[in-house]
């Protein structure tokens, strides 16, 4: 059986990288404007942080997705679940930070669950890609 499972992390690592991409270029035309008052705003430190969390995490999805497809077992609940804590940590950790910045900043108080999913969804790789190496002939 073909694991499909972490493609759907891939998928949404390229999607989301390219949105942390196009805050990125949203950040750099934004700062060439010379405002000292948007340098210094709390909107723009949010938006930075989200780029670069954002980037990260994208990036996570579209490696740890490739490493799922490859060695995690597709009948495994440990497989599935390390698949949706990724998704889930990325929204909710720098998507959060991305809507904060953009003025929503009761979004904050979800950040935590999105670290928290983001670390617990690293943490369940390492059983799943030691096993799977395992496997490899």
């Amino acid at each position: 059986m073909r694991n499909t499972i972490g493609k759907k992390n891939i998928l949404f690592g390229l999607v989301y990288f390219l949105t942390t991409l196009g805050l990125g270029m949203y950040l750099a035309n934004k700062g060439q404007a010379q405002d000292p008052d948007w340098a210094q705003s709390t909107a723009k430190h949010l938006l930075a942080t989200a780029h670069s969390h954002g980037n990260l995490e994208a990036l996570l999805n579209i490696v740890l997705g490739y490493l799922i497809c490859r060695v995690g077992d597709p009948t495994a609940m440990l497989t599935k679940a390390a698949s949706i804590l990724l998704i889930v940590g990325a929204a909710f950790h720098s998507g959060t930070i991305y809507l904060a910045g953009a003025g929503l900043g009761a979004a904050m108080n979800f950040t935590p669950i999105g670290a928290l999913s983001m670390v617990a969804g690293v943490a369940v790789m390492i059983p799943i890609v030691a096993q799977g190496l395992g496997n490899e002939s």
